[in-house]
This record gives C-alpha cells, sequence and structure tokens, in this order.
C-alpha cells in the first residue's frame, strides 16, 4: 500500500520545517503568468512556542510530495498570503511574485525584440522561443511582471518552469520543443478518468484571429486570418507591417487549429508533469499521439493524489 507523504520548508525570519499537510493544491499553466500552490496546514501544529504563526507574505517557500520516502519537489515559490480562519491556508506564487515588485526600467524603443527587452530589465535564465520582434515600443509599465501581462495581451505568453534547481522564464507564441514524451498516459493503466478527452480536427474548427498593429502615429493596421464564420480572437500588437502582421496571426492560428484530441484527463500523482512537457496518449490500446501539456492541477490531501493534465498543442504522432 502507498503510504501519503508530504515536506514543506518555510524560509523567512526563521526557518520551518513542516512534515506533512491536510492538503496541497497547484496549479501549473502556460496560459497565466502565475503558478500558484495553496498549502492548508494541520489545526494543531506547533511553532516552537510562538503564539501566532511566524509565516509572512515573501516567505519562501518549497514543497515536496508523493508516496512512502519517493518526494518530488512539486512547488517553489513564496507565501503570497495568510489565512485568518482555522485551518490556515498559505496562498503561494512561483517566481512571478518577485516580478511582481520588480520595478520596470521605463525605456523607449526605435525597434527591439522580445530578447533584448527582456535583457534591458534585468531578467535572467530567460528562454524565447521564434522571432518575436516587437518593432517601435515603448516600456511605461510599473513592474516587470505587468510588462510581462501587457505582452500577453499580444499573444506573447510569459511563465516560469523550475528547471536544474532554478527558476527559467519561457516568453514566446509557440513553444517548440523535443516531442520525445517524457511518459505515457494509457486507459486501464494510470488513467483515472479520459471524460473530458475529445477528438477534434483541424479542418472542423472554426477560429477568426483578427491582428491590429498600432503605429508610432497611432494610426491602426487590421488584418484577418482564418474563418470568418468561425470564433473571432483579437491581438495587439506594435509597429508592425502589414505581412509582419498577417505572419504573427498566422502563427497564433497554427497554434490553436490543430488535429488531435483536447481537454483534460485525471491520473496519478507519480510522476508529477510539469507544463509544456511531453506525453504520450494511449485510449483503449490505440496510440492517440504526443501532446505538450498546457496546464496541470495537482491536487494532494486526504481524498488521495491526482492529477488533472490538460492537454495542448499535439508536437508528434
Amino acid at each position: 500500500m502507498y503510504v501519503l507523504q508530504s515536506k514543506i520548508e518555510i524560509q523567512g525570519d526563521k526557518s520551518w520545517t513542516v512534515p506533512f499537510v491536510t492538503s496541497v493544491e497547484i496549479t501549473r499553466d502556460t496560459e497565466k503568468l502565475t503558478d500558484e500552490c495553496k498549502i492548508t496546514l494541520p489545526k494543531r501544529i506547533k511553532w516552537d512556542g510562538e503564539a501566532q504563526i511566524p509565516v509572512k507574505r515573501g516567505d519562501r517557500v518549497k514543497v515536496w510530495t508523493g508516496y512512502g520516502d519517493d518526494l518530488e519537489l512539486s512547488f517553489v515559490g513564496y507565501v503570497r498570503s495568510v489565512g485568518i480562519k482555522t485551518p490556515i491556508v498559505l496562498t503561494c506564487e512561483d517566481e512571478m511574485f518577485q516580478l511582481k515588485q520588480k520595478p520596470c526600467v521605463k525605456k523607449a524603443y526605435k525597434n527591439v525584440n522580445l530578447e533584448t527587452l527582456l535583457k534591458d530589465q534585468g531578467l535572467e535564465d530567460v528562454k524565447v522561443f521564434g522571432e518575436q520582434n516587437l518593432g517601435q515600443f515603448r516600456v511605461t509599465d510599473d513592474t516587470v511582471a505587468s510588462l510581462l501581462g501587457r505582452l500577453q495581451e499580444s499573444g506573447i505568453r510569459s511563465f516560469y518552469r523550475y528547471e536544474d534547481g532554478k527558476a527559467v522564464l519561457y516568453c514566446g507564441v509557440i513553444f517548440e520543443r523535443d516531442g520525445q514524451p517524457s511518459q505515457v498516459f494509457a486507459t486501464g493503466v494510470n488513467i483515472i478518468s479520459d471524460s473530458s478527452l475529445e477528438q477534434q480536427q483541424a479542418a472542423n474548427i472554426r477560429l477568426c484571429i483578427k491582428a491590429v498593429s498600432i503605429m508610432p502615429n497611432n494610426k491602426k493596421i487590421k488584418v484577418e486570418v482564418g474563418d470568418k464564420d468561425g470564433e473571432h480572437r483579437t491581438l495587439h500588437t506594435y509597429n508592425k507591417t502589414e505581412s509582419e502582421l498577417k505572419a504573427w496571426a498566422e502563427q497564433e492560428l497554427k497554434r490553436l487549429k490543430v488535429d488531435g484530441l483536447t481537454g483534460s484527463f485525471t491520473t496519478f500523482g507519480y510522476r508529477l508533469v510539469d507544463k509544456l512537457d511531453a506525453i504520450g496518449i494511449k485510449l483503449d490500446g490505440n496510440k492517440m499521439g504526443v501532446y505538450q501539456v498546457k496546464k496541470n492541477v495537482i491536487k494532494y490531501g486526504t481524498g488521495g493524489y491526482r492529477q488533472e493534465i490538460t492537454l495542448g498543442l499535439r508536437v508528434a504522432q
């Protein structure tokens, strides 16, 4: 029988190790800037005689979860808030928490690409995917996270992955990575429920992308690609020619309009899957392809240890 185990390390004015928790819920999502972790602490927990919980906003947090002695590092980040009711809930954010406090370097560019823009903000350990030329661009945001949020409105997503002991910032539209699956999930083996998965054909997806480029003189260039009778989505960017704008919109259309499975499935906690991991899917003995992970919600507690994995791009057969 597998026995659930966990460990929480909190570093602030003092260092604390909590050998067990009531529950943990972690959300890793490529569509959001910030990964979030909610930790529900046991009702009876001692803090070396402290009258109140000594944990505060900004304290460093590491979370391990697993079975028996086989624990995985499942979250690294900072405490955003401490609940006031019992049982106490710690709400934590990943490294993006720091960028929400980091002031922007205000700057104007005649022409800049994404890699230079991020470097000028003092960001290290950054991976930029694709040629992301922003053209004329003004940095007026209060924080670096606000700047990344503005870029996301133009279709450039940013988020952290924890790799080789450090947080790496990923930025881009389409994240092309190795399509070799790290794990294969199959019905009757390690898929608990696949009822939320659906088969889709790119030819049957009706989608229209409207792209708007704001020029230095405040004029706007607009293009549309895709199916005029389909679901409409709008992207905004800056100082792109009509041909550049069309290529930008077609890149987003490629990301969204693909053959294969869509939706999510539920599996066991072992082994944890990260966003952008490539995973293979087999349903009823049939190979259904290899997909990037778009989102994973990890739930650990008295109800068990589960992952709800949402599929993204199909990257291999």
